[in-house]
């Protein structure tokens, strides 16, 4: 059993109010704010010179196989660049191989056809320096489209197709946000 002392002692101290938690809360952000720096912007520096968008602009994408691997060049091409400056001198070299299997997930048991699939594209690339061959940033990335199949032919490969445009956007927006946490330096 605790004592009237002890408790006349709990009760007696400053209970933080609003006010104070408000305050605490403001300066600790304000603080805490100058340690952030947006990954795109002009002031941050990369590993390899100058900002990290302007790195992600020097990189040279040359042709990738397979049909997943030319919508990928595609939208690595806009995602870095941007489709922009035609004049900005390569520094970087993407190489990539990209491969592709399906699994059907769902089977009609009348006709013995696969209702719905799903294309996994997964993606295996390397970033390296022009001149010395150093790397400078690599992974794999793996992305799921799914897509519905039909009894009509086209359509099914149509929405295949469609798969293989979202997978390759899915991995470009993927590839874009590793290589530009791997060129910030510092």
């Amino acid at each position: 059993m605790s004592s009237p002392e002890a408790q006349n002692r709990t009760l007696s101290r400053p209970v933080p109010t609003r006010r104070m938690m408000l305050t605490a809360t403001l300066l600790a952000t304000a603080f805490a704010g100058g340690c952030l720096q947006p990954l795109y912007s002009e002031n941050t520096t990369s590993t390899v010179g100058g900002s990290v968008k302007s790195a992600l602009k020097s990189v040279e994408i040359p042709q990738i196989s397979g049909l997943t691997g030319h919508y990928l060049r595609n939208e690595l091409a806009f995602e870095l660049d941007g489709g922009g400056e035609p004049d900005v001198q390569k520094r970087l070299r993407f190489e990539a191989k990209v491969a592709e299997s399906i699994e059907v997930v769902t089977v009609d048991y009348n006709t013995g056809r696969a209702d719905s699939a799903v294309l996994i594209a997964t993606a295996t690339w390397t970033v390296k320096r022009i001149g010395s061959g150093e790397t400078v940033s690599s992974g794999t990335n793996v992305v799921r489209a799914p897509y519905e199949r039909s009894s009509q032919r086209f359509a099914t490969v149509r929405a295949a197709r469609d798969a293989q445009i979202r997978a390759a956007k899915s991995l470009a927006q993927l590839i874009k946000g590793q290589l530009a946490a791997d060129l910030v330096s510092g």
